[in-house]
């Protein structure tokens, strides 16, 4: 790749996009508690909407701290280091997409290229790990040529 994207914007991209989605988890949880503890009388035993209501606001609390240690974890990584080979902060471009090695984020967009957030607990991470620009892997049935590692 001719011009590299800046590593620290590519970071600043998706920790808003993280930040978004922690705001959107945070509303749909204040929106059910009012929902569920909005009623004065006690639901009878057979009402089991409020216990499916109750198991989904635990579901999404659950979610809700999942995204924020991923946010933290974000906060930790250094844009400043050097990356040759692909792990932890590197930015993989590839011949068909591009990643940003850090934790599982749809796509971010950066001067208009977009960019996939990749977690290593992924399947293609584990695959793509450690490899360098020129270097090519496979992954459910695409190839990919690597461009460029940083």
């Amino acid at each position: 790749m001719s011009k590299r994207i800046n590593k620290e914007s590519i970071l600043r991209a998706s920790e808003i996009k993280q930040q978004l989605q922690i705001e959107d988890f945070e509303k749909e949880i204040s929106a059910l508690k009012k929902e569920i503890y909005a009623h004065s009388e006690t639901p009878s035993q057979g009402d089991s909407s409020a216990a499916e209501r109750t198991e989904v606001l635990q579901r999404y609390e659950s979610e809700l701290g999942f995204l924020k240690d991923e946010l933290d974890f974000l906060d930790r990584i250094d844009t400043d280091s050097e990356i040759s080979e692909i792990g932890m902060g590197a930015v993989v471009i590839t011949d068909k997409k591009n990643f940003f090695v850090s934790v599982s984020i749809e796509q971010v967009e950066v001067n208009g290229i977009d960019f996939f957030g990749l977690s290593t607990k992924a399947p293609i991470f584990q695959v793509m790990r450690g490899k360098k620009s020129g270097e090519n892997f496979d992954f459910n049935g695409i190839h990919y040529k690597i461009k460029d590692v940083y």
